[in-house]
């Protein structure tokens, strides 16, 4: 299990039909987001996605080092921020618990 003190630099984002975004990393629990992160498993092969959920959440970290986007909803998916954005993502699952808590914020 990653080391929760590696996650940093947590963005929140609710994503209101598929077109706009609010931040909403004051108002989250960002301890929580950390701990519950991990918990979240990601297919290992990845699968082409073209479009954002409808109404999502989407956690945006640096991990490792790396910037990685946790959109959730449905679907849930997780994909690398690079300059060149691929449509290519890991579905995901177990996101029930951080979900919920997102929803509560």
């Amino acid at each position: 299990m990653p080391d929760t003190a590696e996650i940093v630099d947590v963005l929140v984002l609710h994503v209101h039909a598929g077109d706009t975004a609010e931040d909403i990393t004051e108002q989250a629990d960002t301890d929580a987001i950390r701990e519950l992160l991990p918990q979240i498993r990601a297919l290992r092969l990845p699968s082409y996605h073209r479009a954002i959920s409808a109404d999502c959440y989407q956690i945006q970290v640096v991990y490792g080092g790396k910037t990685v986007c946790f959109s959730l909803g449905e679907p849930s998916y997780a994909y690398e921020v690079t300059e060149s954005m691929s449509p290519w993502v890991h579905k995901l699952s177990g996101g029930e618990k951080l979900l919920a808590l997102l929803d509560e914020q």
